[in-house]
Protein backbone atom coordinates (compact mmCIF):
# COMPACT_ATOMS: atom_id res chain seq x y z
CA UNK A 1 0.00 0.00 0.00
CA UNK A 2 1.34 3.42 -1.25
CA UNK A 3 0.26 4.52 2.25
CA UNK A 4 2.81 2.54 4.31
CA UNK A 5 6.68 3.54 4.60
CA UNK A 6 8.79 0.30 4.94
CA UNK A 7 12.06 0.62 6.07
CA UNK A 8 15.46 -1.76 5.87
CA UNK A 9 15.69 -1.04 9.99
CA UNK A 10 12.00 -2.46 10.45
CA UNK A 11 11.55 -5.35 8.21
CA UNK A 12 12.77 -7.71 10.61
CA UNK A 13 10.02 -6.91 13.02
CA UNK A 14 10.11 -6.65 16.93
CA UNK A 15 11.50 -9.07 18.85
CA UNK A 16 8.55 -11.94 19.36
CA UNK A 17 7.75 -13.33 23.22
CA UNK A 18 9.25 -16.26 24.01
CA UNK A 19 6.71 -19.34 23.11
CA UNK A 20 5.44 -17.69 19.95
CA UNK A 21 5.80 -18.09 16.00
CA UNK A 22 4.90 -16.26 12.99
CA UNK A 23 2.25 -17.65 10.58
CA UNK A 24 2.18 -16.62 6.88
CA UNK A 25 0.47 -13.65 7.92
CA UNK A 26 2.86 -12.43 10.21
CA UNK A 27 1.15 -12.56 13.35
CA UNK A 28 2.33 -13.67 16.57
CA UNK A 29 0.44 -16.32 17.85
CA UNK A 30 0.90 -18.39 21.20
CA UNK A 31 2.72 -21.72 20.97
CA UNK A 32 1.76 -22.74 24.35
CA UNK A 33 -1.29 -21.66 25.09
CA UNK A 34 -2.00 -19.62 28.72
CA UNK A 35 -3.67 -17.37 30.19
CA UNK A 36 -3.25 -13.04 29.74
CA UNK A 37 -1.54 -11.13 32.48
CA UNK A 38 -3.95 -9.31 34.86
CA UNK A 39 -1.51 -6.17 33.83
CA UNK A 40 -1.09 -6.56 29.99
CA UNK A 41 -2.43 -8.90 27.64
CA UNK A 42 0.63 -11.27 26.90
CA UNK A 43 0.26 -12.93 23.44
CA UNK A 44 -3.15 -12.69 22.42
CA UNK A 45 -4.39 -15.07 19.42
CA UNK A 46 -5.60 -12.92 16.84
CA UNK A 47 -5.87 -15.22 13.97
CA UNK A 48 -8.96 -17.50 15.58
CA UNK A 49 -11.03 -13.92 14.17
CA UNK A 50 -12.78 -14.05 10.57
CA UNK A 51 -10.90 -12.64 7.77
CA UNK A 52 -11.99 -9.21 6.90
CA UNK A 53 -13.02 -9.95 3.91
CA UNK A 54 -15.63 -12.51 5.21
CA UNK A 55 -16.99 -9.88 7.69
CA UNK A 56 -18.73 -6.52 7.65
CA UNK A 57 -16.63 -3.58 9.44
CA UNK A 58 -20.25 -1.87 10.97
CA UNK A 59 -21.78 -5.61 11.89
CA UNK A 60 -19.89 -6.13 14.73
CA UNK A 61 -19.18 -2.20 15.83
CA UNK A 62 -21.55 -1.85 18.80
CA UNK A 63 -19.77 -5.42 20.27
CA UNK A 64 -16.00 -3.90 19.74
CA UNK A 65 -17.69 -0.20 21.26
CA UNK A 66 -18.59 -2.58 23.56
CA UNK A 67 -15.06 -3.93 24.70
CA UNK A 68 -13.03 -0.68 23.91
CA UNK A 69 -14.81 0.37 27.00
CA UNK A 70 -14.46 -2.52 28.68
CA UNK A 71 -10.74 -1.89 28.47
CA UNK A 72 -10.69 2.05 28.75
CA UNK A 73 -12.53 1.43 32.21
CA UNK A 74 -10.03 -1.19 33.30
CA UNK A 75 -6.90 1.45 32.56
CA UNK A 76 -8.79 4.37 34.16
CA UNK A 77 -9.18 1.62 37.34
CA UNK A 78 -5.51 0.58 36.90
CA UNK A 79 -4.17 4.39 36.86
CA UNK A 80 -6.43 6.31 39.65
CA UNK A 81 -4.62 2.76 41.51
CA UNK A 82 -1.52 3.63 40.15
CA UNK A 83 -0.51 7.05 39.98
CA UNK A 84 2.90 6.63 39.91
CA UNK A 85 3.48 3.80 37.53
CA UNK A 86 3.57 3.59 33.55
CA UNK A 87 1.49 0.92 31.86
CA UNK A 88 4.01 -1.39 30.42
CA UNK A 89 1.83 -3.29 27.92
CA UNK A 90 -0.56 -1.37 25.19
CA UNK A 91 0.79 -2.34 21.85
CA UNK A 92 -1.48 -5.63 21.50
CA UNK A 93 -4.33 -3.60 22.50
CA UNK A 94 -3.71 -0.92 20.04
CA UNK A 95 -2.79 -3.38 17.20
CA UNK A 96 -5.97 -5.54 17.58
CA UNK A 97 -8.98 -5.28 14.81
CA UNK A 98 -11.03 -4.30 16.87
CA UNK A 99 -9.44 -1.43 18.14
CA UNK A 100 -8.58 -0.60 14.70
CA UNK A 101 -11.95 -0.93 13.60
CA UNK A 102 -13.07 1.65 16.43
CA UNK A 103 -10.46 4.25 15.80
CA UNK A 104 -11.59 3.93 11.75
CA UNK A 105 -15.41 4.54 12.91
CA UNK A 106 -14.08 7.66 14.97
CA UNK A 107 -12.04 8.87 11.71
CA UNK A 108 -15.25 7.75 8.87
CA UNK A 109 -17.39 9.47 11.12
CA UNK A 110 -15.41 13.09 11.39
CA UNK A 111 -15.69 16.29 9.29
CA UNK A 112 -12.57 16.02 8.13
CA UNK A 113 -13.08 12.62 6.52
CA UNK A 114 -13.68 14.30 3.25
CA UNK A 115 -9.56 15.81 3.35
CA UNK A 116 -7.00 14.36 2.06
CA UNK A 117 -3.04 13.94 3.07
CA UNK A 118 -0.12 13.55 0.99
CA UNK A 119 -1.65 10.52 -0.80
CA UNK A 120 -4.68 11.76 -2.00
CA UNK A 121 -6.56 9.38 0.19
CA UNK A 122 -9.81 9.95 1.44
CA UNK A 123 -11.99 7.93 3.72
CA UNK A 124 -14.58 7.67 0.49
CA UNK A 125 -12.38 6.71 -1.95
CA UNK A 126 -10.68 3.77 0.55
CA UNK A 127 -14.52 2.41 1.12
CA UNK A 128 -14.86 2.57 -3.06
CA UNK A 129 -10.97 1.04 -4.14
CA UNK A 130 -10.58 -1.44 -1.06
CA UNK A 131 -13.44 -1.48 1.24
CA UNK A 132 -13.12 -1.15 5.11
CA UNK A 133 -12.48 -4.70 5.80
CA UNK A 134 -9.71 -5.22 3.37
CA UNK A 135 -8.30 -1.93 3.88
CA UNK A 136 -8.34 -2.70 8.18
CA UNK A 137 -7.03 -6.48 7.39
CA UNK A 138 -4.06 -4.82 5.63
CA UNK A 139 -3.40 -2.00 8.24
CA UNK A 140 -3.36 -4.74 10.86
CA UNK A 141 -0.74 -6.91 8.97
CA UNK A 142 1.40 -3.64 8.55
CA UNK A 143 1.31 -3.12 12.33
CA UNK A 144 1.93 -6.78 13.53
CA UNK A 145 4.81 -7.04 11.05
CA UNK A 146 6.41 -3.78 12.34
CA UNK A 147 6.75 -2.41 8.43
CA UNK A 148 4.03 0.33 9.06
CA UNK A 149 5.67 3.95 8.98
CA UNK A 150 4.00 7.23 9.34
CA UNK A 151 3.50 9.88 6.41
CA UNK A 152 4.35 13.28 6.45
CA UNK A 153 1.91 15.91 6.95
CA UNK A 154 0.48 18.08 4.74
CA UNK A 155 0.93 21.51 5.66
CA UNK A 156 -1.69 24.18 4.55
CA UNK A 157 -1.81 27.54 6.12
CA UNK A 158 -4.96 28.86 7.55
CA UNK A 159 -5.33 32.76 8.40
CA UNK A 160 -6.07 33.55 12.26
CA UNK A 161 -9.11 34.94 12.72
CA UNK A 162 -9.18 38.88 13.51
CA UNK A 163 -5.57 39.18 12.59
CA UNK A 164 -4.46 39.60 9.53
CA UNK A 165 -1.12 38.74 7.78
CA UNK A 166 -1.17 36.02 10.16
CA UNK A 167 -1.34 32.27 9.64
CA UNK A 168 -1.27 29.53 11.45
CA UNK A 169 -0.03 26.19 10.15
CA UNK A 170 -1.89 23.38 9.47
CA UNK A 171 -0.56 19.00 9.45
CA UNK A 172 -3.19 17.36 7.83
CA UNK A 173 -2.41 13.68 8.47
CA UNK A 174 -2.94 11.32 5.78
CA UNK A 175 -6.41 8.43 6.58
CA UNK A 176 -4.41 5.99 7.95
CA UNK A 177 -2.39 7.97 10.22
CA UNK A 178 -5.36 9.31 11.63
CA UNK A 179 -6.76 5.95 12.27
CA UNK A 180 -3.52 4.46 13.65
CA UNK A 181 -3.08 8.25 15.96
CA UNK A 182 -6.72 7.57 17.16
CA UNK A 183 -6.21 3.84 18.09
CA UNK A 184 -2.96 4.94 20.15
CA UNK A 185 -5.42 7.69 21.72
CA UNK A 186 -8.04 4.87 22.70
CA UNK A 187 -6.21 3.45 25.18
CA UNK A 188 -3.49 6.78 26.31
CA UNK A 189 -6.67 8.90 26.83
CA UNK A 190 -8.40 6.94 30.03
CA UNK A 191 -4.53 6.85 31.72
CA UNK A 192 -4.04 10.10 31.02
CA UNK A 193 -7.32 11.27 32.31
CA UNK A 194 -7.33 9.58 35.60
CA UNK A 195 -4.03 11.83 36.33
CA UNK A 196 -4.81 15.08 34.58
CA UNK A 197 -5.54 17.67 37.17
CA UNK A 198 -9.06 19.61 37.31
CA UNK A 199 -7.72 23.01 36.83
CA UNK A 200 -6.67 21.75 32.91
CA UNK A 201 -9.80 21.94 30.50
CA UNK A 202 -8.56 21.52 27.32
CA UNK A 203 -9.43 19.07 24.46
CA UNK A 204 -10.65 16.46 27.57
CA UNK A 205 -13.32 14.80 26.82
CA UNK A 206 -16.90 16.62 28.18
CA UNK A 207 -14.68 19.80 29.35
CA UNK A 208 -15.10 23.37 27.93
CA UNK A 209 -13.78 26.74 28.30
CA UNK A 210 -16.80 27.73 30.21
CA UNK A 211 -15.95 24.91 32.50
CA UNK A 212 -12.50 26.85 32.78
CA UNK A 213 -14.66 30.47 33.26
CA UNK A 214 -16.65 29.32 35.43
CA UNK A 215 -13.73 27.46 38.04
CA UNK A 216 -12.43 31.07 37.69
CA UNK A 217 -15.08 32.67 38.70
CA UNK A 218 -15.70 30.92 41.52
CA UNK A 219 -12.39 30.52 42.88
CA UNK A 220 -12.25 34.49 42.81
CA UNK A 221 -15.52 34.78 44.55
CA UNK A 222 -14.89 36.52 48.20
CA UNK A 223 -16.47 34.40 50.87
CA UNK A 224 -16.00 36.35 53.88
CA UNK A 225 -18.05 39.19 54.64
CA UNK A 226 -17.46 42.14 57.03
CA UNK A 227 -19.67 42.47 60.26
CA UNK A 228 -20.07 46.08 59.89
CA UNK A 229 -21.76 46.45 56.54
CA UNK A 230 -22.46 43.03 55.53
CA UNK A 231 -20.47 43.56 52.33
CA UNK A 232 -17.78 41.59 50.71
CA UNK A 233 -14.73 43.59 50.81
CA UNK A 234 -11.85 41.13 50.49
CA UNK A 235 -11.15 39.31 47.22
CA UNK A 236 -9.14 36.35 47.65
CA UNK A 237 -6.82 36.97 44.87
CA UNK A 238 -5.77 40.50 43.85
CA UNK A 239 -3.69 39.82 40.59
CA UNK A 240 -3.64 37.80 37.63
CA UNK A 241 -0.58 36.72 35.28
CA UNK A 242 -1.97 36.33 31.94
CA UNK A 243 0.09 33.50 30.36
CA UNK A 244 0.75 33.77 26.36
CA UNK A 245 3.59 30.94 25.19
CA UNK A 246 5.42 31.63 21.44
CA UNK A 247 4.46 29.23 19.59
CA UNK A 248 3.73 26.71 21.62
CA UNK A 249 2.50 23.96 19.47
CA UNK A 250 5.65 24.52 17.18
CA UNK A 251 8.01 24.53 20.11
CA UNK A 252 7.78 21.59 22.01
CA UNK A 253 10.67 19.91 22.52
CA UNK A 254 10.67 15.83 22.00
CA UNK A 255 12.79 14.77 23.93
CA UNK A 256 11.81 16.44 26.83
CA UNK A 257 7.98 16.07 25.96
CA UNK A 258 9.06 11.99 25.84
CA UNK A 259 10.61 11.68 28.88
CA UNK A 260 6.82 12.91 30.33
CA UNK A 261 5.34 10.25 27.99
CA UNK A 262 7.46 7.33 29.40
CA UNK A 263 6.26 8.56 32.88
CA UNK A 264 2.29 7.11 31.89
CA UNK A 265 3.36 4.76 29.20
CA UNK A 266 5.95 2.17 29.12
CA UNK A 267 5.65 0.19 26.29
CA UNK A 268 9.00 0.66 23.61
CA UNK A 269 6.64 0.16 20.88
CA UNK A 270 3.86 2.19 21.57
CA UNK A 271 6.56 4.87 22.39
CA UNK A 272 8.80 4.67 19.23
CA UNK A 273 5.56 4.85 17.21
CA UNK A 274 4.92 8.42 18.61
CA UNK A 275 8.78 9.20 18.31
CA UNK A 276 7.99 8.29 14.54
CA UNK A 277 4.76 10.34 14.43
CA UNK A 278 6.67 13.79 16.20
CA UNK A 279 9.50 13.63 13.22
CA UNK A 280 7.16 12.39 10.18
CA UNK A 281 7.61 15.71 8.96
CA UNK A 282 5.31 17.74 6.52
CA UNK A 283 5.06 18.87 3.09
CA UNK A 284 4.40 22.18 1.80
CA UNK A 285 4.16 23.19 -1.59
CA UNK A 286 6.39 19.90 -2.85
CA UNK A 287 9.00 20.89 -0.12
CA UNK A 288 9.28 18.82 2.80
CA UNK A 289 9.77 20.69 6.14
CA UNK A 290 11.72 18.88 9.59
CA UNK A 291 9.88 18.62 12.88
CA UNK A 292 12.28 18.70 14.99
CA UNK A 293 10.27 20.05 17.50
CA UNK A 294 6.32 20.70 18.39
CA UNK A 295 3.01 18.58 17.73
CA UNK A 296 1.68 19.03 14.24
CA UNK A 297 -2.09 20.69 14.66
CA UNK A 298 -3.70 18.72 13.31
CA UNK A 299 -3.04 15.03 14.35
CA UNK A 300 -5.83 13.54 16.58
CA UNK A 301 -2.83 12.73 19.09
CA UNK A 302 -1.64 15.65 18.85
CA UNK A 303 -4.03 17.38 21.69
CA UNK A 304 -3.42 14.69 23.99
CA UNK A 305 0.56 15.20 24.11
CA UNK A 306 0.15 18.91 23.81
CA UNK A 307 -1.85 18.93 27.34
CA UNK A 308 1.37 16.26 28.83
CA UNK A 309 3.62 18.38 27.74
CA UNK A 310 1.59 21.69 29.19
CA UNK A 311 0.55 19.87 32.66
CA UNK A 312 4.27 21.50 33.46
CA UNK A 313 2.13 24.55 34.39
CA UNK A 314 0.02 22.97 36.83
CA UNK A 315 2.22 20.75 38.66
CA UNK A 316 4.59 23.42 39.92
CA UNK A 317 1.48 24.68 41.85
CA UNK A 318 1.19 21.50 43.27
CA UNK A 319 1.02 23.07 47.43
CA UNK A 320 -1.83 24.96 45.83
CA UNK A 321 -3.93 23.15 43.61
CA UNK A 322 -3.49 19.38 44.36
CA UNK A 323 -1.34 17.35 46.60
CA UNK A 324 0.39 14.59 44.98
CA UNK A 325 4.15 14.39 46.79
CA UNK A 326 3.21 16.09 49.40
CA UNK A 327 0.60 13.68 50.88
CA UNK A 328 0.72 12.26 54.51
CA UNK A 329 -0.72 9.00 55.80
CA UNK A 330 -2.00 10.60 58.84
CA UNK A 331 -4.68 12.76 56.85
CA UNK A 332 -7.90 11.55 55.78
CA UNK A 333 -8.88 13.99 52.60
CA UNK A 334 -7.83 14.08 49.04
CA UNK A 335 -5.33 16.10 47.75
CA UNK A 336 -7.56 18.92 46.55
CA UNK A 337 -9.27 19.34 49.79
CA UNK A 338 -5.24 19.59 51.34
CA UNK A 339 -4.48 21.96 48.99
CA UNK A 340 -7.76 24.54 49.59
CA UNK A 341 -6.52 24.10 53.58
CA UNK A 342 -3.23 25.04 52.31
CA UNK A 343 -4.32 28.22 50.38
CA UNK A 344 -6.40 29.22 53.74
CA UNK A 345 -3.67 28.59 56.13
CA UNK A 346 -0.88 30.68 53.69
CA UNK A 347 -3.41 33.47 53.52
CA UNK A 348 -3.80 33.83 57.00
CA UNK A 349 -0.16 34.06 57.54
CA UNK A 350 0.62 36.47 54.63
CA UNK A 351 2.70 34.33 52.21
CA UNK A 352 1.62 34.43 48.73
CA UNK A 353 -0.73 32.29 46.93
CA UNK A 354 -0.56 30.97 43.18
CA UNK A 355 -3.72 29.16 41.65
CA UNK A 356 -3.31 28.97 37.73
CA UNK A 357 -6.57 27.65 35.36
CA UNK A 358 -5.19 26.11 31.72
CA UNK A 359 -7.52 25.55 28.98
CA UNK A 360 -5.05 23.87 26.14
CA UNK A 361 -1.69 26.72 25.76
CA UNK A 362 -4.01 29.45 27.39
CA UNK A 363 -3.63 29.60 31.33
CA UNK A 364 -3.51 32.38 33.72
CA UNK A 365 -2.43 32.41 37.48
CA UNK A 366 -4.02 34.20 39.83
CA UNK A 367 -1.71 35.55 42.84
CA UNK A 368 -2.81 36.59 45.92
CA UNK A 369 -0.05 39.01 47.49
CA UNK A 370 1.87 41.97 46.11
CA UNK A 371 2.39 43.19 42.79
CA UNK A 372 5.80 42.27 43.14
CA UNK A 373 4.83 38.47 43.86
CA UNK A 374 2.93 38.33 40.58
CA UNK A 375 6.32 40.10 38.71
CA UNK A 376 8.36 37.33 40.47
CA UNK A 377 6.15 34.24 39.67
CA UNK A 378 6.37 35.31 35.71
CA UNK A 379 9.48 35.24 35.54
CA UNK A 380 10.19 31.93 37.68
CA UNK A 381 7.35 30.46 35.66
CA UNK A 382 9.20 31.62 32.38
CA UNK A 383 12.31 29.33 33.13
CA UNK A 384 10.83 26.53 34.51
CA UNK A 385 9.07 26.30 30.75
CA UNK A 386 12.27 26.98 29.31
CA UNK A 387 13.88 24.20 30.63
CA UNK A 388 11.06 21.44 31.16
CA UNK A 389 9.87 22.10 27.79
CA UNK A 390 11.99 24.27 25.73
CA UNK A 391 8.74 26.44 25.69
CA UNK A 392 9.30 30.43 25.79
CA UNK A 393 6.96 33.15 27.26
CA UNK A 394 5.93 36.05 25.70
CA UNK A 395 7.20 39.11 27.51
CA UNK A 396 4.82 41.40 25.68
CA UNK A 397 1.70 38.99 26.17
CA UNK A 398 2.23 37.71 29.43
CA UNK A 399 1.05 40.93 31.61
CA UNK A 400 0.70 40.94 34.98
CA UNK A 401 -3.71 42.35 35.87
CA UNK A 402 -5.24 43.68 38.92
CA UNK A 403 -8.15 41.39 39.36
CA UNK A 404 -10.53 44.59 39.29
CA UNK A 405 -9.49 45.83 35.99
CA UNK A 406 -10.40 42.76 34.68
CA UNK A 407 -8.56 40.70 31.77
CA UNK A 408 -9.75 38.44 28.88
CA UNK A 409 -9.58 34.54 28.48
CA UNK A 410 -10.83 32.39 25.83
CA UNK A 411 -12.93 35.12 24.12
CA UNK A 412 -14.69 36.40 27.32
CA UNK A 413 -14.13 39.26 29.80
CA UNK A 414 -13.56 38.50 33.89
CA UNK A 415 -13.35 41.36 35.89
CA UNK A 416 -14.07 42.23 39.76
CA UNK A 417 -17.09 44.25 40.80
CA UNK A 418 -18.11 46.62 43.38
CA UNK A 419 -21.65 45.91 43.79
CA UNK A 420 -23.71 47.93 46.27
CA UNK A 421 -25.34 45.26 47.83
CA UNK A 422 -22.99 43.14 48.51
CA UNK A 423 -19.92 44.36 47.98
CA UNK A 424 -17.00 42.61 45.20
CA UNK A 425 -18.49 40.17 42.95
CA UNK A 426 -16.86 38.25 39.91
CA UNK A 427 -18.37 38.77 36.52
CA UNK A 428 -18.17 37.20 33.31
CA UNK A 429 -18.94 39.61 30.74
CA UNK A 430 -19.04 39.63 26.91
CA UNK A 431 -16.12 41.39 25.62
CA UNK A 432 -17.12 44.94 23.54
CA UNK A 433 -14.93 44.26 20.64
CA UNK A 434 -16.66 40.44 20.68
CA UNK A 435 -20.19 42.37 19.89
CA UNK A 436 -18.27 45.20 17.32
CA UNK A 437 -17.16 41.58 15.76
CA UNK A 438 -20.92 40.51 15.16
CA UNK A 439 -22.30 43.79 13.89
CA UNK A 440 -19.97 43.75 11.34
CA UNK A 441 -20.08 40.40 10.38
CA UNK A 442 -23.86 40.94 9.96
CA UNK A 443 -22.96 44.26 7.79
CA UNK A 444 -21.19 42.57 5.75
CA UNK A 445 -23.72 40.20 4.41
CA UNK A 446 -26.23 42.27 4.21
CA UNK A 447 -24.71 44.79 2.46
CA UNK A 448 -25.42 45.75 -1.40
CA UNK A 449 -23.30 43.17 -2.73
CA UNK A 450 -25.64 40.23 -1.15
CA UNK A 451 -28.86 41.38 -2.73
CA UNK A 452 -29.15 38.87 -5.98
CA UNK A 453 -29.49 36.47 -3.02
CA UNK A 454 -33.07 35.32 -1.55
CA UNK A 455 -34.08 36.17 1.35
CA UNK A 456 -33.93 32.48 2.09
CA UNK A 457 -30.59 31.56 1.27
CA UNK A 458 -29.43 34.73 2.98
CA UNK A 459 -30.97 33.60 6.67
CA UNK A 460 -29.46 30.24 6.24
CA UNK A 461 -26.41 32.29 6.27
CA UNK A 462 -27.01 34.79 8.84
CA UNK A 463 -28.74 32.09 11.37
CA UNK A 464 -25.61 29.42 12.31
CA UNK A 465 -23.67 32.54 13.07
CA UNK A 466 -26.05 34.46 15.67
CA UNK A 467 -26.83 30.81 16.49
CA UNK A 468 -22.99 29.63 17.48
CA UNK A 469 -22.69 33.03 19.02
CA UNK A 470 -25.82 33.15 21.23
CA UNK A 471 -24.48 29.70 22.88
CA UNK A 472 -21.15 30.47 23.58
CA UNK A 473 -22.27 34.35 25.28
CA UNK A 474 -25.50 33.02 26.71
CA UNK A 475 -23.39 32.02 30.65
CA UNK A 476 -22.29 35.62 30.78
CA UNK A 477 -23.78 38.23 33.15
CA UNK A 478 -25.85 41.12 30.92
CA UNK A 479 -25.94 38.17 28.24
CA UNK A 480 -29.89 38.92 27.91
CA UNK A 481 -29.82 42.83 27.08
CA UNK A 482 -27.21 42.25 24.35
CA UNK A 483 -28.59 39.40 22.72
CA UNK A 484 -31.74 41.48 23.10
CA UNK A 485 -30.10 44.53 21.13
CA UNK A 486 -28.53 42.40 18.65
CA UNK A 487 -31.83 40.56 17.26
CA UNK A 488 -32.85 44.20 16.56
CA UNK A 489 -29.94 45.49 14.64
CA UNK A 490 -30.32 42.44 12.93
CA UNK A 491 -33.73 43.03 12.04
CA UNK A 492 -33.13 46.39 10.89
CA UNK A 493 -29.93 45.26 8.65
CA UNK A 494 -32.54 42.70 6.98
CA UNK A 495 -35.11 45.55 6.54
CA UNK A 496 -32.57 47.88 5.09
CA UNK A 497 -31.13 44.84 2.79
CA UNK A 498 -34.78 44.32 1.62
CA UNK A 499 -35.09 47.61 0.60
CA UNK A 500 -31.80 47.54 -1.23
CA UNK A 501 -33.18 44.50 -2.82
CA UNK A 502 -36.80 45.88 -3.65
CA UNK A 503 -36.10 49.82 -4.15
CA UNK A 504 -39.83 49.48 -5.93
CA UNK A 505 -41.74 47.89 -3.82
CA UNK A 506 -44.24 49.53 -1.35
CA UNK A 507 -43.85 49.27 2.63
CA UNK A 508 -46.68 46.49 2.68
CA UNK A 509 -45.24 44.35 0.16
CA UNK A 510 -41.81 43.83 2.20
CA UNK A 511 -43.68 43.56 5.38
CA UNK A 512 -45.45 40.35 4.11
CA UNK A 513 -41.86 39.03 4.86
CA UNK A 514 -41.79 39.78 8.19
CA UNK A 515 -44.72 37.45 9.71
CA UNK A 516 -45.01 36.39 13.63
CA UNK A 517 -42.43 33.49 14.88
CA UNK A 518 -43.68 29.88 14.97
CA UNK A 519 -41.59 29.86 18.00
CA UNK A 520 -43.00 32.94 19.69
CA UNK A 521 -45.82 33.93 18.25
CA UNK A 522 -45.79 37.59 19.74
CA UNK A 523 -42.70 38.14 18.16
CA UNK A 524 -42.45 39.08 14.27
CA UNK A 525 -39.57 37.73 12.21
CA UNK A 526 -38.27 37.82 8.67
CA UNK A 527 -39.32 34.78 6.93
CA UNK A 528 -39.68 33.13 3.87
CA UNK A 529 -40.33 29.15 2.78
CA UNK A 530 -40.27 28.12 7.04
CA UNK A 531 -36.65 29.42 7.17
CA UNK A 532 -37.06 32.38 9.49
CA UNK A 533 -34.35 35.25 11.69
CA UNK A 534 -33.26 32.86 14.33
CA UNK A 535 -34.21 34.92 17.49
CA UNK A 536 -31.13 35.05 20.30
CA UNK A 537 -32.73 36.46 23.24
CA UNK A 538 -35.03 33.41 23.07
CA UNK A 539 -32.63 31.65 24.67
CA UNK A 540 -32.14 30.87 28.08
CA UNK A 541 -29.42 33.07 29.47
CA UNK A 542 -28.25 31.42 32.83
CA UNK A 543 -25.39 31.04 34.97
CA UNK A 544 -23.25 28.02 33.85
CA UNK A 545 -22.54 24.73 36.17
CA UNK A 546 -19.53 23.15 36.35
CA UNK A 547 -21.58 20.04 37.44
CA UNK A 548 -23.25 19.90 33.25
CA UNK A 549 -19.29 18.51 32.26
CA UNK A 550 -20.27 15.10 30.99
CA UNK A 551 -17.41 12.47 32.25
CA UNK A 552 -16.56 10.01 29.51
CA UNK A 553 -17.99 6.54 29.53
CA UNK A 554 -14.68 4.98 30.93
CA UNK A 555 -14.93 7.02 34.26
CA UNK A 556 -17.86 5.17 35.46
CA UNK A 557 -17.98 1.36 36.77
CA UNK A 558 -20.43 -1.45 37.24
CA UNK A 559 -22.96 -0.29 39.94
CA UNK A 560 -22.28 3.20 39.45
CA UNK A 561 -25.69 5.18 38.78
CA UNK A 562 -23.94 6.35 35.69
CA UNK A 563 -22.90 2.91 34.45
Amino acid sequence: MGTYWHSPLTDKGYPRRPGTKVNGDGVSVVVRGRENRPHGEGGQVSDTRLKPEERSVDSDLHTDTVWLLGVQRTLYQWSQQHPGEAYRELWNWITDIRSLRCAWDRVARNKGQRTPGIDGMTVGRIRQQQGEGAYLGALHRALRRGVYWPSPCRRKLIPKPGKPGQFRPLGIPTVTDRVVQAAIKQFLEPILEARFWHVSYGFRPGRGCHGALEHIRMATRPRKTSTVDGKRHDTPYQWVVEGDIKGCFDHIDHHLLMNRVRQHCADRRVNRLLVQFLKAGALSEEQFLRTDAGTTQGGIISPLLANIALSVIEERYERWVNHQTKRRARRSCDGITAAMEARSSDRRAGRPVYFPVRYADDFIVLVSGAAEDAAAEREELATVLQQSMGLTLSPEKTRITPLTDGFEFLGHRVRMRWDTRYGWTPRIEVPKEKVADLRYKVKQLTGRATTPLPLIELLQKLNPILRGWAHFYRHCTGAKDILSNLDWYVGDRLWRWMCKKYPKAHVRTLLRHRRPSRIRRTRRVWQEDGCEQFQMSLLKVERYKRGWMQHPDFTTFAGEPDA
